[in-house]
């Protein structure tokens, strides 16, 4: 059997004591594409700030708030990877 996605919610909203997720991962995914797309993100995001560093491109707060947000989805793909799955 391959390895799958299990579901798994990211990315908090809302006044903290309610414990809102907004985002999720979608359970089922086959890993190489889960994997795939983690990549990609990845990709862009270092390119994005590997420009940043060298000072050919300046970032501002929303564009550092798109990259927080792409390193988030990657981190939970790789995490939602490693999960078992639910019985």
């Amino acid at each position: 059997m391959p390895h799958l996605t299990t579901p798994l919610a990211f990315h908090e909203t809302g006044p903290a004591h309610h414990n809102h997720l907004l985002f999720s991962v979608t359970p089922d995914i086959p890993a190489v594409h889960a994997l795939h797309s983690a990549s990609e993100l990845l990709s862009a995001a270092t390119h994005t700030l590997d420009a940043a560093a060298t000072g050919t491109l300046c970032i501002d707060a929303h564009q550092a708030f798109l990259l927080s947000h792409a390193l988030r989805a990657v981190k939970a793909t790789v995490d939602a990877l490693g999960q078992a799955p639910a019985d």
